[in-house]
C-alpha cells in the first residue's frame, strides 16, 4: 500500500459486498495502522469487518465482511 491508510479504506471495505483486498509491501505494518485506525473511528459497524493476511500472496491483506447469523 503506497502511502498513508485513511479512513476510506474501512468504509470500501464495509461496502463492498464481501470486503476488499489491500496491496502492500508490509502486511504487519498495514494491519497495526489498520487496526489503529479502526479504533480511532470508533465506528461499531467497522468491527464487523476481519483484518486477514492472504493465503495466496504474503502481499496481501484482505478486509473481510464477517458473516451474520
Amino acid at each position: 500500500m503506497a502511502g498513508p491508510i485513511g479512513p476510506e479504506i474501512w468504509y470500501a471495505a464495509l461496502a463492498a459486498q464481501c470486503g476488499i483486498i489491500i496491496q502492500t509491501d508490509d502486511p504487519a505494518l498495514c494491519k497495526q495502522k489498520l487496526y489503529a485506525l479502526r479504533k480511532s473511528l470508533d465506528d461499531p459497524d467497522l468491527a464487523n469487518i476481519s483484518i486477514m493476511t492472504s493465503p495466496s500472496s504474503e502481499k496481501e491483506l484482505w478486509l473481510v465482511k464477517k458473516e451474520k447469523p
